[in-house]
């Protein structure tokens, strides 16, 4: 059988001739935009003269002994997902046009502040002048630090609520700039003018966690138009950011350069205001890809009408995040968390005579997670695609090395737990623009990080329990 090719026109002139034609081609025309790209040129092909005088809508007579559009369209996609990467790609919405390697510096700068949080707030309780012990103050201090995991956990969903009335480029703006400003409190308002007042500390960490809860889901939404590649790239970033802090920073913070952590924290709000500028003038806008609401389509409406219409996202979605769930679980409550309890002295014994500084050791523990991430992450979008729960395996493995209290073995088990991070993050993110119709892309990635984060959440409230267990009282 002969196959008529398949011609794509804008979407402006689509739209100009769906109106002109008979409803029931303008019905089909409007099924095709959402799942065409199931079938082969053999089953279904669409022709449109550049003037729009005469149109033709051709089906093949094995599309109508088969069945309809749309359940060709879905048989299609599953064999599809069920094949390699490059088949994959062929059911794939997103353009492979040019690749815009900016979007790294983007992430970047985010997560470097998110490392601070989390990774520099013993110099906060320290300006504060409180100690490592059971008293009030400082469980004051630590309930202070934990907003940022609920703000976190609350705005995955609440950007598409608060703020709604934006763009999600626009969130993107705002998110990075509440990072900024939660830096900007941190440095100025507690280490620079000496106000020790916790308040401060509630509220740079709220702000982070606003910051980390509406970024991804909206930037992952931004660059969608632009290809597996452009997010490949993009999420990168991730590791790298989290690691320049835990790694690069505290190098800089200990001998012989003695940096104090407020320089960290102004380096980070400039890095944020750059990579605001990178996003601004060096990735563009894409006004017209139906990922990216426009007027009118904003906000709760938005949200509501999307969850009213779950079956078209949800069905093929909804057990994807609970590989995430493990994943941050893994990640909050022992890459580091209790490993920071267990070598918790000034220096630890390696075996073999060998002894390191504990600063030292967690440099090179935190740069084989780094690696780790990087890795996964890497592989991610090559692989043949998979449940993400079978990645976890290494989450799993990587804990129980540390559980082992092998000081050895402890950059081994970073490692692994982050490369099974990564793997599950990429995996999901490219599967979300793959089986996901692009109007609900948005919904899709926040309902996947909001569930995943109950991970993170659980992990880091259990983190005293597992220390008594694994280390004692």
């Amino acid at each position: 059988m002969t196959s008529t090719p398949v011609v794509v026109t804008p979407e402006k002139e689509n739209a100009k001739l769906e109106s002109e034609t008979s409803p029931t081609a303008s019905t089909l025309a409007s099924t095709s935009s959402r799942g065409v790209d199931g079938l082969s040129p053999s089953h279904a092909s669409f022709t449109f003269e550049a003037e729009g005088v005469s149109r033709n809508l051709v089906f093949d007579d094995i599309c109508l002994e088969e069945g309809t559009l749309a359940q060709r369209s879905q048989g299609a996609l599953a064999a599809v997902l069920l094949d390699s990467t490059e088949e994959a790609s062929e059911v794939s919405t997103p353009s492979e046009g040019r690749v815009y390697w900016e979007g790294f510096f983007v992430v970047l700068p985010l997560f470097c502040g998110y490392a601070a949080l989390f990774g520099l707030q013993h110099s906060i309780k320290t300006a504060l002048g409180l100690k490592d012990d059971t008293s009030s103050a400082s469980h004051d201090f630590g309930v202070a630090v934990s907003v940022l995991y609920m703000f976190n956990l609350v705005f995955r969903f609440a950007h598409n609520i608060i703020f709604g009335c934006i763009s999600p480029r626009t969130r993107v703006y705002v998110s990075m700039t509440a990072m900024m400003l939660s830096m900007l409190v941190i440095a100025v308002c507690i280490m620079i003018l000496e106000s020790h007042r916790l308040c401060w500390v509630v509220l740079a960490y709220s702000l982070g966690g606003v910051a980390v809860g509406s970024f991804e889901s909206n930037l992952l939404a931004c660059l969608t138009p632009f290809g597996h590649r452009t997010k490949h790239i993009a999420i990168l970033g991730i590791p790298v950011g989290v690691t320049m802090v835990l790694v690069g920073g505290f190098f800089l913070m200990g001998p012989p350069f003695e940096l104090p952590s407020t320089v960290l924290y102004l380096c980070v709000a400039l890095g944020l205001l750059l990579g605001m500028l990178v996003l601004a003038l060096r990735i563009p806008v894409v006004e017209s890809d139906p990922s990216m609401p426009t007027k009118g389509q904003l906000g709760l409406g938005k949200l509501v009408n999307d969850f009213r219409q779950f079956r078209s996202w949800l069905p093929q979605l909804w057990h994807y995040p609970f590989a995430t769930m493990v994943d941050m679980f893994t990640l909050s409550c022992f890459s580091p968390g209790v490993a920071l309890y267990i070598y918790d002295q000034k220096t630890v014994n390696l075996g073999f005579g060998m002894t390191l500084q504990t600063a030292t050791f967690f440099a090179a523990y935190n740069t084989t997670n780094m690696i780790g991430g990087l890795l996964g992450r890497y592989m991610s979008y090559s692989l043949k695609p998979r449940h993400p729960l079978v990645y976890t395996v290494f989450n799993l493995i990587g804990v129980l090395l540390l559980l082992t209290r092998v000081p050895l073995l402890a950059p081994l088990s970073t490692f692994l737990v982050m490369l099974g991070d990564g793997l599950v993050y990429g995996t999901v993110s490219k599967y979300i623009d793959t089986a996901v119709p692009k109007e609900f892309n948005l919904t899709a990635l926040s309902y996947w990080l909001f569930i995943g984060d109950f991970g993170s959440i659980f992990g880091s409230n259990v983190i005293s329990y597992v220390r008594d267990w694994v280390v004692g009282s």
